[in-house]
């Protein structure tokens, strides 16, 4: 059985960037009881850059909606175009960098309901 689900987004800003990037949740375990994944649209900032982090309990999927991204994942770098996907594992270093004119757009989509955040110098 599927359910449509129109509820509000729970729109959360990033600590480390203060009004440069927001998350607006669509689903986790907080907005949908029992969920298992979590899906946000990310905004960043013309020339923001996210704090380098990790997530232990869980892997990533960046999609590219709009702008120009500079993906970090471990030790390597990919510079992301509307369209393009990133898969980062869990436990892998990971942080993105708006390069381009104008706010980047991203779906970002985590293999649990609860993710942990850990920063990462």
């Amino acid at each position: 059985m599927s359910t449509l689900w129109n509820g509000a987004a729970k729109q959360e800003t990033r600590p480390e960037l203060s009004d440069r990037a927001t998350m607006d949740w669509l689903v986790d375990d907080a907005l949908v009881e029992n969920a298992a994944l979590s899906v946000a649209r990310m905004t960043l900032a013309e020339d923001a850059c996210s704090e380098g982090h990790r997530h232990p309990n869980c892997n990533e999927v960046i999609h590219l909606i709009a702008g120009r991204v500079e993906q970090a994942v471990g030790g390597d770098r990919v510079v992301m175009a509307p369209g393009d996907t990133v898969f980062i594992p869990t436990g892998a270093f990971h942080q993105s960098r708006n390069i381009g004119a104008g706010e980047a757009v991203m779906i970002v989509s985590y293999s649990s309901g609860t993710r942990i955040y850990e920063p990462v110098s």
